[in-house]
């Protein structure tokens, strides 16, 4: 639960600077206006607040987290339960009383220290030695033009190359293997009202950078994911970057990203792998923790190694946490389509932010609704399957046990235990040899076993 609202935080976060655009001010706004001005620097000054606030809310909910139901032995009772929030009410009531008698209300001038001088040189030096000329490795430029001509355009052009009902019986095909029936009827029905609202190329286009972004994005969540979950070292040391990559506004680390690949899909490529990143990585440590440690004990009685354990212990194990993150992954690069047409990424994001901008809200919607219709093809394509119920005719029926009847002992019979009569005790009247009681001699009778005498 509190990793779901460790979550919810960061992304409240980072949609700051679109809260600004309908009038909601802040940090956000301060973003917005040295954007406009294309000023790095005034822009990143204001989005680091925005992750230092980030850092403070995670460090807060993960506290909480190892410590909730615990109490640290030796610690106080004053600082638990009612007590430590009424104390903790009381301290920030008298900081604020004393801050307004003292006229400290903001922040010392003399404390301030301005970064976007520094940083607009640095993007400078970075965008003229890395673009291009780069020896060996020829540069960013070069890569986003390989990128785009070996995976983006055959990517594309592929699905454009099928037949629209080719492509459809596939997308049924992949959620009939995935779910059930009725996912493979929704996601068809999903993927024909693309067709249907006049944007199938379009759409196509838009699916074939959200694969490229998502695999990228899965290959490195995965790999960092694993790590952080086996090292603890590495995991701390990870987790501020995380919370700066998933908090920081996309439209902060935009225009360097711009400046050093263009305005091209490559770009809209690494917007969306840095904003869906952090959640496949959150996830995906999460769930191989989550793993039994028994089970863990077990591979290790036996005799397997590290690589072993992970490959067929924790992995298997932590199948749901990872199908979650693929379906997080896929829903988190969808949401920075939009982000991405303002950089080349083209398609339907472009439209949307062609409608918004020449007030076309007929543009707009449509592009819209076929985002949420890939979304929707999407999540229930990665959705983890749920096992259907069983139905009341294929149960096994239910069967009675057999009734046990119950004996009650003979007053002749001796049992073990609890006797019933003592074992020197003569035997009641009516009782036979075979009730183990051996009937009085007459007085006089010889022995059978008696020797006889001689002669």
């Amino acid at each position: 639960m509190l990793l779901g609202l460790n979550q919810t935080i960061m992304m409240a976060l980072s949609m700051v600077v679109i809260a600004a655009l309908v009038g909601a001010g802040g940090l956000g706004e301060e973003v917005y206006s040295a954007l406009s001005t294309v000023d790095v620097g005034k822009a990143l000054s204001a989005g680091i607040p925005i992750v230092l606030i980030a850092v403070w809310l995670d460090r807060t909910t993960a506290a909480a987290r190892e410590r909730l139901g615990t109490s640290a032995p030796g610690a106080s009772r004053l600082l638990h339960g009612w007590r430590g929030w009424a104390l903790v009410a009381a301290a920030t009531a008298a900081a604020a009383v004393a801050g307004r008698a003292l006229s400290a209300q903001t922040w010392p001038q003399g404390w301030m220290y301005d970064i976007s001088t520094p940083v607009n040189r640095a993007q400078g030096w970075v965008t003229e030695h890395l673009a291009s000329g780069v020896p060996v490795l020829g540069g960013t430029d070069v890569w986003s033009e390989n990128f785009t001509l070996w995976v983006l355009n055959p990517l594309r052009d592929g699905l454009v190359w099928l037949p629209w009902w080719a492509l459809l019986l596939l997308v049924a095909a992949l959620a009939w293997l995935a779910g059930s029936w009725a996912t493979a009827l929704t996601s068809t029905l999903a993927m024909g009202a693309v067709g249907v609202l006049g944007v199938w190329t379009e759409s196509l286009d838009t699916l074939s950078q959200v694969i490229a972004a998502l695999v990228v994005t899965l290959l490195l969540g995965f790999a960092l994911g694993v790590a952080a979950a086996r090292a603890g070292r590495f995991e701390r040391w990870m987790r501020p970057v995380l919370d700066a990559m998933q908090t920081m506004p996309q439209f902060v680390y935009l225009i360097p990203v711009v400046a050093l690949f263009g305005v091209t899909r490559a770009s809209a490529i690494i917007a969306a792998v840095v904003y869906a990143l952090p959640a496949v990585v959150r996830i995906t440590t999460q769930g191989i923790r989550d793993v039994d440690p028994s089970a863990l004990e077990a591979a290790r009685s036996m005799g397997a190694g590290s690589r072993q354990q992970l490959l067929q212990v924790q992995l298997p194990l932590a199948r749901p946490a990872l199908q979650l993150a693929v379906n997080q992954g896929v829903v988190l690069v969808l949401a920075v389509v939009v982000v991405g047409g303002l950089v080349g990424g083209g398609a339907l994001g472009y439209d949307v932010v062609k409608g918004l901008s020449r007030g076309e809200m007929g543009v707009g919607v449509t592009a819209g609704a076929a985002i949420v219709c890939l979304g929707l093809v999407h999540d229930r394509l990665t959705s983890p399957a749920r096992p259907a119920p069983a139905r009341a005719a294929d149960r096994p029926p239910l069967r009675r046990p057999p009734r046990q009847r119950r004996e009650t002992p003979s007053p002749c019979a001796r049992t073990r235990g609890n006797s019933v009569r003592p074992p020197l005790a003569p035997p009641p009247s009516g009782c036979s040899r075979s009730a183990g009681a051996q009937p009085p001699r007459p007085a006089g009778a010889a022995s059978s076993t008696a020797r006889r005498p001689s002669g």
